[in-house]
């Protein structure tokens, strides 16, 4: 197939208008961004982090700090079931996530408790939370530079499931 013909087949699938792969990747990601309760993009070089989606109360108490691994201890301290706090801090850890996202494992996670955020807390006020960090950009010798965290409620699925 020529140039000429991949435009055309380009065309036929997606239509003949230059936006449409922009709006499409729009729509993408705000369809992703649902899915997430808060989304941080990290630097993993520097061990800092701008937030991205956060609640609102997660903001209240992170406040302006800027340094990742600052930010993920307040976080497990005020937020993380105190039996969950150690595994969190260590799959977060920064070293770590320098050590283990690679292309061929781009992504660490851990599943945890994170207290509710909103008023009117039920009989169990903890929610079952995985938080995920995933690989964005490489350096020299495929060495992580960048990260997305982000995190995910799974309360509702499979660790109700599993009281039941």
């Amino acid at each position: 197939m020529d140039l000429m013909d991949q435009k055309i087949k380009h065309e036929e699938l997606w239509g003949a208008e230059p936006n449409a792969t922009e709006d499409e990747l729009s729509d993408i990601i705000g369809s992703l961004s649902r899915l997430f309760s808060s989304t941080y993009y990290v630097n993993l070089e520097q061990d800092t982090y701008r937030a991205v989606i956060q609640l609102r109360r997660v903001g209240d108490v992170l406040g302006n700090e800027v340094n990742y691994t600052s930010a993920i201890r307040i976080y497990a301290q005020y937020f993380v079931h105190p039996e969950d706090q150690a595994e969190y801090l260590q799959a977060m850890d920064v070293e770590n996530l320098r050590r283990e996202l690679r292309w061929w494992q781009p992504c660490v996670a851990v599943e945890y408790r994170r207290l509710e955020d909103e008023p009117g807390i039920p009989d169990d006020p903890w929610r079952w939370v995985r938080a995920s960090v995933v690989l964005a950009r490489t350096g020299p010798a495929d060495l992580p530079l960048t990260a997305v965290y982000v995190a995910q409620d799974l309360t509702g699925g499979i660790h109700d499931q599993r009281r039941a």
